[in-house]
C-alpha cells in the first residue's frame, strides 16, 4: 500500500450515464474519491462534496484549474488541490506547481508504458483519460479500484449530466459534434478513433494483469464496464450516502479567465 493514501479503497467516478446510479451498498465508508474533467456539470451530488484525486488532460490545463480553484472558494465542493493529475504532460508547469504528473507515473511499468506508446504511434490512438485514471489509481497504491461511470465512450456526448454551457460549447464544440464512436470518413479514406472501445477494453485488461495484487470492481450494475471487471459486492444492507441536491446557483459552465491575466499562453520562463 502506497504511503501517499490513508485508505486501500477509492472510487474513480467516469463521466457516464451510470455515474449517477452509484450503489453506495457495495463501498467501504473510509473510500476515496476521484473525479474527472467536467465531473462538476452534474446536476446532483452523485458522489458527495469531497473529491480526494482530481484528474484532466494538458489541453485543458488553465480553464478546468481555474474552474477547480474556485469551486473550492465557492464551497460547492472539497478539491484537494494537492492532489491534481495531469494525464497528457510530461514536464512540470511552472504556472501550476501543485499540479502533478500521471503519465511518468503510470509509465513507471514497462509494459504499460509499451501499450501507450506503441498505440499512440502506430494507430494515433490515445488512451482515454477515464481509463488512464484507472490505470493512475491503481499506480497510486490503492488495492480496491472502485469504478463506475465507464461507458467506453460509445458516444462521447453520453454523459450523466446535460451540457448547457456557452463557455465550454465555444472551445470545444468541434468536439461536441463529433460523430459517435469518432467513425467518420472523408473521401475515400478513414478517418482513425482517437479512442476506440476495443483499445480501452485492451488496456484494461491489461491493467488486470499488471497489477495482479490490485482488484478492480464495479459499484454500479448497469455500467459497461461491469462486464469487464465484474460487480463489487454488497457490504451494507443500505446505502450509507444518498445524492443530494446542488445549489441553485451551481457552476456548470467553465469560467471565463479573467481580463487581467498576464497571457492566456501556458508557457514556463526561460531561467526555470
Amino acid at each position: 500500500m502506497s504511503t501517499n493514501t490513508a485508505s486501500s479503497n477509492i472510487l474513480v467516478v467516469g463521466n457516464g450515464p451510470s455515474a449517477a446510479a452509484i450503489d453506495f451498498r457495495r463501498l467501504p465508508q473510509d473510500v476515496r474519491f476521484m473525479r474527472m474533467t467536467n465531473f462538476f456539470f452534474e446536476e446532483k451530488y452523485y458522489a458527495g462534496k469531497r473529491v480526494d484525486y482530481y484528474t484532466d488532460y494538458i489541453k485543458r490545463l488553465d480553464n478546468q484549474y481555474f474552474n477547480i480553484r474556485n469551486l473550492n472558494e465557492r464551497g460547492e465542493y472539497d478539491v484537494n488541490m494537492q492532489n491534481i493529475y495531469i494525464t497528457v504532460m510530461f514536464e512540470q508547469n511552472y504556472h501550476f506547481p501543485t499540479v502533478k504528473l500521471a503519465t511518468p507515473l503510470i509509465q513507471q511499468n514497462p509494459a504499460i508504458a509499451e501499450f501507450r506508446c506503441f498505440y499512440e504511434y502506430y494507430y494515433g490512438q490515445y488512451i482515454p483519460t477515464g481509463i488512464a485514471a484507472i490505470a493512475l489509481a491503481a499506480s497510486l497504491g490503492f488495492e480496491q479500484v472502485y469504478l463506475t461511470g465507464f461507458e467506453f465512450l460509445s458516444n462521447p456526448a453520453d454523459h450523466y449530466y446535460r451540457i448547457n454551457a456557452p463557455v465550454y460549447n465555444s472551445i470545444f464544440s468541434e468536439l461536441l459534434n463529433t460523430k459517435k464512436s469518432y467513425d467518420s470518413t472523408s473521401g475515400n479514406e478513414a478517418v482513425p478513433q482517437k479512442h476506440p472501445v476495443e483499445m480501452s477494453i485492451k488496456f484494461l485488461e491489461l491493467l488486470k494483469r499488471e497489477f495482479l495484487t490490485t482488484r478492480f470492481l464495479s459499484v454500479t450494475e448497469s455500467s459497461s464496464i461491469t462486464r469487464h471487471v465484474g460487480l463489487a459486492p454488497l457490504i451494507y444492507e443500505y446505502p450509507w450516502y444518498v445524492p443530494e441536491d446542488k445549489p441553485a446557483n451551481y457552476l456548470r459552465d467553465w469560467l471565463p479567465l479573467p481580463d487581467s491575466m498576464p497571457s492566456r499562453k501556458v508557457s514556463k520562463p526561460a531561467n526555470i
